[in-house]
């Protein structure tokens, strides 16, 4: 009911930079208050807050979650049956027809042996092992096999902006130094705030000097929304946006497409910095080569419109949702879906949680939150964009290895049966071709370790 100040709403609509709220604007529940005081009415209680709904939704997104069916596992049930009733009228008919039960019984047993269900059911579990090794070994982890199965089928790529195509905290792109100034005095003021450009700021003199040390400041005073102003040793430091510097009496430039932060002492200011959230290395070339395997790639995001045109702009996305809530996001995955598109989402937060769920593969970066690393499919434990496409080849490697195998172990069954039953095929032969069958399965699963990667190192 009074009050105003920042507050940060990453965690439910992915946005990096703090909102402003005044008297009279809406809180949404799970948004933290980064610089002020305030009293605000409670409008709704907790079981239809925002936050409840989003997990609700969730709970409900994972019930309906589709499990793709392997087609092997279901030839495989009947196949030991079938063989064993071929085997059967094969001995029947070459007891009556073919003279001696001893022949009858040598062609019998030569049906069953010959017949090969282990190439059959090696077929999908040797390829997807070698895959999930493979992706592992890439910092990619895949949850269950039957995943790269359905990523390989994907035609629809979902990415959120903030923490995934880039790195999700505002860092320092330019810096502009007027005077020479000491920089434990800025170090020591930007580290009594958790604003994220204060940290930036942080980070950035942390970089370039370890030596740092924070000052014994006074009369720290952080004011919502503007900066930050203290004293040390009788000199006056201040902190914070444009708008902050002129009520203080010092001029300053504001021409900049990035977040600005000044700093100056006694009235005269020392430096100005640039921030913007760092689009993730490689993320360009990563979205070019998934769109050249024929994916849809389209950006959801809750930030404004033109920050994430910005950003999808620079790596090449043409269909950009920006300004959607967590529902919103899942309503664009399920609307594809009824299309037909087969969706991968691949997000970091809160925020993205639903959305995640509802999609048919779900990937989080490794730092993300709890609540969307155990609703995913897919953890890149690297954070890489890079590792999005190395996902998609891997799953699209190892499912036309699986298909490889199925129809090399039908064709060696289709040919190798008949044979058996005519009556030219041995025990003995028909053993080592059996065993040999399950091995070129195997060794055309081995030919996945053969896909060359990128050094992401």
């Amino acid at each position: 009911t009074y009050g105003e100040g920042s507050f940060d709403e990453s965690s439910l609509t992915g946005e990096s930079e703090p909102v402003h709220k005044h008297k009279g604007d809406p809180i949404l529940s799970g948004s933290i208050c980064l610089d002020s005081v305030i009293r605000y009415e409670v409008t709704k209680d907790a079981s239809n807050s925002l936050l409840h709904s989003i997990v609700s939704l969730l709970e409900e997104s994972i019930t309906k979650k589709p499990r793709i069916e392997q087609l092997a596992d279901q030839v495989s049930g009947y196949f030991s049956s079938i063989i064993l009733l071929i085997a059967l009228l094969t001995f029947a008919f070459w007891w009556i027809y073919g003279g001696t039960f001893e022949t009858a019984l040598i062609i019998g047993i030569s049906v069953v042996v010959i017949a090969c269900p282990c190439a059959l059911g090696l077929a999908t579990p040797m390829a997807t092992l070698v895959g999930i090794a493979m992706a592992a070994k890439r910092n990619i982890l895949f949850k269950e096999a039957g995943y790269l199965e359905t990523m390989a089928k994907s035609n629809l790529l979902a990415l959120d902006k903030t923490g995934t195509i880039t790195e999700g905290r505002p860092s320092v792109v330019k810096e502009t130094a007027y005077q020479p100034y000491e920089k434990n005095l800025l170090y020591a003021l930007v580290d009594t705030s958790t604003h994220p450009i204060s940290q930036g700021i942080r980070r950035y003199l942390e970089t370039d000097n370890e030596s740092l040390q924070p000052l014994p400041l006074e009369a720290i005073k952080s004011i919502q929304a503007k900066g930050i102003k203290a004293e040390y040793h009788h000199q006056k430091i201040v902190g914070g946006n444009a708008l902050f510097m002129k009520e203080c009496g010092i001029a300053c430039e504001e021409v900049s497409e990035h977040t600005l932060f000044y700093f100056a002492v006694n009235g005269e200011l020392m430096s100005k910095f640039e921030l913007s959230d760092t689009i993730r290395e490689g993320a360009k070339e990563a979205i070019a080569n998934i769109k050249a395997m024929g994916v849809q790639v389209v950006m959801l995001t809750g930030d404004h419109e033109k920050s994430a045109r910005k950003v999808a702009k620079t790596v090449g996305i043409e269909e950009v949702h920006a300004r959607l809530l967590p529902q919103e996001k899942s309503a664009f995955i399920r609307e594809k879906q009824a299309e037909g598109h087969i969706t991968v989402m691949v997000g970091d937060g809160i925020n993205d949680a639903i959305a995640l769920a509802q999609s048919n593969i779900a990937i989080a970066m490794g730092n993300g939150t709890d609540v969307a690393i155990s609703v995913s499919d897919v953890v890149l434990m690297d954070e890489k964009p890079q590792s999005i496409y190395d996902a998609y080849r891997l799953s699209k490697r190892t499912y036309r290895a699986v298909k490889e195998n199925l129809g090399l172990s039908l064709l060696y069954n289709s040919i190798a049966i008949p044979l058996a039953v005519a009556g030219y095929v041995t025990p003995l032969v028909a053993a080592l071709s059996m065993s040999l069958s399950s091995l070129i399965v195997v060794g055309n699963s081995m030919r996945i370790k053969m896909l060359k990667f990128k050094d992401k190192s």
